[in-house]
């Protein structure tokens, strides 16, 4: 099993290509960064562990540190993301003036 996602659909969120945390692109293992001001939104996907950090600061301070283990599926809908564990949704992302962060309830 592995984190299924589009790259072009984070490219269009994040405003910036796929970096490997290892060095090596084809490990499943990349991040995605966004500053929307002071604001400044991390991802971190571990595919192949099925795990995603986010990391949301502001002026370089932080303010919220979030994983997720068992997420099968990064879904784009506009302008939101949503994190997929086992067909619920766990977390949703909104890229507007700011970001939004919505835990969903279970």
């Amino acid at each position: 099993m592995f984190t299924k996602y589009n790259n072009l659909d984070l490219l269009e969120l994040f405003w910036s290509e796929t970096e490997s945390l290892t060095g090596e692109m084809g490990d499943g293992e990349v991040l995605y960064r966004r500053a929307i001001g002071d604001f400044k939104l991390t991802l971190f996907i571990y595919s192949y562990e099925m795990k995603c950090n986010v990391f949301l600061s502001y002026k370089d301070e932080d303010i919220l540190s979030i994983e997720l283990d068992n997420i099968s599926e990064l879904r784009k809908n506009e302008d939101q993301l949503y994190f997929i564990s086992s067909e619920s949704v766990e977390l949703c992302v909104t890229f507007g003036k700011v970001f939004s962060v919505k835990f969903e309830d279970k």
